[in-house]
C-alpha cells in the first residue's frame, strides 16, 4: 500500500519537476531581475500572449507564420526576460486545449516555428502537456481502493479538474483529454520545409510504441489513442509505406495497398480467421475417393 501511495504522488510530482527543470534551463539563458520586476513582467507577458494566441479555428494558411512573427517580437522584447515569456507561452499553449475545435494543426505549426528559434521552449511545452494530460507521457494510473482515499482523489490524480468543490464529469474530462491528444498528435507530425521539429515523427513513433506496449485498455486510453491516430494515422501509414518501398522496391506496392485497404475497411474489427477453434475437425468431413486415381501409385 505504501508503494502504491508513493506511485500516486509521483505522477504529478514528476510533471512538476520536469517543468521546474525546463524553467531553470530557459532561465539560465538570460539575466534575472528582482522579484517585484519579475511579477510585473509575468503579467505583461501574459497580456501580450493573450492577444497572440497560438492559433484559432478557421486559420488562414499564412496566419500561423504571422502569429509566430508576433510571438518572436514578444520574446525579444528586452522589457521582459525571455524565460518568463517562454513560460507564459507554454502555459498558453496548454490552456489552448481547453478550447473546442482548437485548430490543432495550426497550433502545432506555430509551436514548431517558435521552438525552432527557441529550442528550450519545447521542454516547457511538453512539461505543461504532461502535467495537464498524463497520456501524453504516456502514462496511466490504475485505480486501487487501497491506494486512494476516494474515487475523487483518483480522478484528480489522472487529471480531472475540480470546480466549485466538485470534480468534473467523465464526459468533460474525456473531451479535454481528446483535445490534448489531438494537439500532441498534430505536433509530432508537423513538418515544415527547412525547419527542424525537435519533437517530431520519431518521438511520435516512440510514444505510440510505449503506449501500445505498456498501457491497459480502458475508456481513457481508448480515447487518447483514437485522438492521436485521428491526427496521425495517415502520416504513420505513409511513413511505413515509404520505408517498405525503400527496402523492398516496387513489387511491394500490392502489399501496401492491401494494408491501406485493411485499415480503411475497418477489417481489424473483424475476428481473424482461425481465431476460434473450428467446431469439427477437417478429418471428420473429408472423405477419400472410393476409387482413387491410379496415378497416385506411380513413382
Amino acid at each position: 500500500m505504501v508503494a502504491l501511495e508513493a506511485e500516486r504522488k509521483t505522477v504529478q510530482e514528476a510533471a512538476r519537476k520536469e517543468a521546474a527543470e525546463a524553467s531553470k534551463r530557459v532561465a539560465a539563458l538570460v539575466p534575472q531581475g528582482d522579484a517585484a520586476r519579475q511579477q510585473v513582467n509575468v503579467s505583461s507577458a501574459n497580456q501580450n500572449l493573450h492577444k497572440q494566441g497560438p492559433a484559432s479555428n478557421g486559420t488562414r494558411k499564412s496566419e500561423p507564420t504571422e502569429q509566430t512573427s508576433e510571438l518572436i517580437k514578444i520574446f525579444k522584447n528586452p522589457s521582459c526576460p525571455l524565460s518568463i515569456s517562454i513560460a507564459a507561452f507554454a502555459k498558453k499553449v496548454a490552456s489552448h486545449c481547453e478550447i473546442p475545435d482548437n485548430a490543432a494543426f495550426a497550433c502545432g505549426h506555430v509551436i514548431v516555428l517558435v521552438t525552432s528559434q527557441f529550442p528550450h521552449a519545447m521542454d516547457l511545452i511538453l512539461a505543461e502537456f504532461h502535467s495537464a494530460c498524463i497520456y501524453t507521457v504516456p502514462k496511466h494510473v490504475v485505480y486501487l481502493k487501497s491506494a486512494f482515499e476516494s474515487k475523487e482523489a483518483y480522478y484528480k490524480t489522472i487529471g480531472y479538474q475540480e470546480q466549485d468543490g466538485k470534480v468534473e464529469s467523465t464526459r468533460d474530462y474525456l473531451k479535454r483529454l481528446e483535445s490534448y491528444m489531438k494537439l500532441y498528435g498534430a505536433l509530432v507530425q508537423t513538418e515544415i520545409q527547412g525547419i527542424q521539429n525537435t519533437h517530431g515523427p520519431k518521438e511520435g513513433w516512440a510514444w505510440l510504441a510505449r503506449f501500445l506496449n505498456t498501457l491497459p485498455a480502458n475508456v481513457y486510453t481508448a480515447v487518447a489513442l483514437k485522438a492521436f491516430l485521428q491526427e496521425d494515422a495517415e502520416h504513420y501509414l505513409q511513413g511505413l509505406s515509404e520505408g517498405i518501398e525503400r527496402t523492398g522496391g516496387s513489387e511491394l506496392k500490392t502489399i501496401i495497398i492491401e494494408i491501406q485497404s485493411y485499415i480503411e475497411d475497418n477489417r481489424f474489427l473483424q475476428e481473424p480467421e482461425g481465431w476460434s477453434m473450428q467446431s469439427s475437425l477437417l478429418s471428420s468431413v473429408m472423405v477419400p475417393d472410393s476409387e482413387p486415381s491410379r496415378g497416385y501409385y506411380y513413382y
